[in-house]
């Protein structure tokens, strides 16, 4: 008899821890991947939440979130794909959506999109940015514009009343700044030559000159500036670096970190930024209430960068259906609310109209600006965008003169879009 029960105890016990297996086994995990760091961001520690709010609406769900930086998430989720696997929902810059399209590692959502009952509250300018050849690969997240970021006390010191309107304004701003406030430059800017935001700061320039950088003509893509266009940008760009000297000598080579930092700790008073700056208040301590934004100084026009950010599903994900159940939960109003709060700008157009953030000081400023806004155009841009940088380089460092960097830039352009327009 006591044998009988002990084995019936332990059939039990093996009964339960199969069933506790089975159970395990079949919880669905969805690799997130984005640059989204709860450590350090304050909307990125509201999306953690969302997370697992999310899990314990479904049981039957784990989100198994993988954070990286820009650079590593694009080199990642390449070789992945290359490979034929990668995350279930990846985060991706608006200008990865056509490379990643054409590499075939970026889910094609457009049924689900237009089927989709909020698709309505994104504007149709955000809806642009996540899609490539009239397919859609995602949902609009962050929609943040830039503003000409200012340290107004500097600019007091300095002598104005009020922020640079125009190019020859700004070029005069630097100067004065750098020569009148000690261990103070006037400016800044990213050039490194895999600088994620460096094109973003060089092609509002270019706009500005009333040029684009590419067109579409007779359904191939071409060039859609002048050598005297870009010539007007890297000459700005050499003036206030070598003719001015209004930027710090040591910053040809800054990324997207040394510019951010040379602003928060007081070393540059102007620079391209975003509405994330945001996140460093504390940092900045009781000099955060002399930071202000105003629309970026224009040349025969004005306009800035739009940046839209997109999240999309793995085109290898074997949970496509639950990763999008779970993407149209994060991206509905509720939840952008709460992870777009502090250091990012919401995509949906019921999210930017709630009270907190129409009445945000912090954020008027960039919402002032949307008109002025401008994506990137819809093609791959990683190789012009090296293109760009590079010959930026190349004037800060002296090695080429404005005029030969903008000949070289436009057959580099070229060649560049003789390959996309085969593709």
């Amino acid at each position: 008899m006591k044998l009988k029960t002990i084995f019936g105890v332990t059939c039990l016990v093996v009964s339960f821890l199969l069933l506790c297996g089975m159970a395990y086994a079949q919880k669905i995990i969805l690799q997130v991947w984005d640059v989204f760091d709860p450590a350090i961001y304050e909307d990125a520690r509201a999306r953690e939440e969302c997370f697992r709010e999310y899990e314990k609406m479904n049981p039957d769900i784990q989100i198994q979130h993988n954070v990286l930086v820009y650079a590593d998430l694009h080199e990642k989720l390449v070789i992945a794909g290359a490979a034929g696997s990668g995350p279930d929902v990846l985060h991706m810059l608006g200008e990865w959506v056509p490379e990643f399209a054409l590499m075939g590692i970026v889910e094609d959502v457009t049924d689900r999109v237009n089927a989709w009952n909020e698709k309505q509250y994104f504007p149709e300018s955000t809806w642009r940015v996540a899609n490539y050849e009239g397919k859609y690969y995602g949902i609009p997240s962050i929609a943040s514009p830039r503003v000409l970021l200012y340290r107004k006390d500097y600019l007091e010191k300095a002598g104005f009343d009020h922020p640079p309107d125009t190019w020859d304004e700004l070029k005069v701003a630097a100067q004065k700044v750098t020569q009148a406030v000690d261990g103070v430059y006037g400016f800044g800017f990213c050039s490194s030559s895999d600088a994620v935001r460096g094109p973003q700061e060089f092609l509002p320039f270019l706009w500005q000159t009333g040029a684009e950088w590419v067109v579409k003509q007779n359904g191939k893509w071409v060039p859609g500036f002048t050598t005297a266009q870009a010539e007007e940008v890297f000459t700005l760009y050499n003036d206030l670096m070598n003719t001015l000297k209004a930027c710090p000598p040591d910053s040809i080579g800054w990324g997207y970190l040394e510019l951010d930092n040379a602003f928060v700790v007081g070393q540059i008073a102007m620079c391209h930024n975003g509405s994330w700056m945001q996140l460093y208040r504390d940092k900045a301590g009781e000099n955060f209430k002399y930071w202000k934004g105003a629309p970026m100084p224009k040349n025969k026009n004005r306009a800035t960068y739009f940046e839209v950010k997109v999240e999309g599903i793995g085109k290898f994900s074997k949970y496509k259906d639950e990763a999008w159940k779970f993407l149209t939960w994060l991206m509905g109003k509720d939840q952008m609310a709460r992870h777009t709060r502090h250091d990012n700008l919401p995509s949906r157009t019921d999210v930017v109209s709630l009270p907190e953030y129409q009445q945000d000081e912090w954020k008027k400023p960039f919402f002032a600006v949307i008109p002025d806004g401008k994506p990137y155009p819809p093609i791959p841009m990683a190789e012009s965008n090296k293109a760009m940088m590079d010959e930026l380089q190349a004037v800060l460092y002296q090695q080429k003169t404005p005029a030969e960097a903008a000949q070289s830039l436009l057959v580099r352009l070229e060649d560049i879009l003789e390959t996309i327009n085969e593709e």
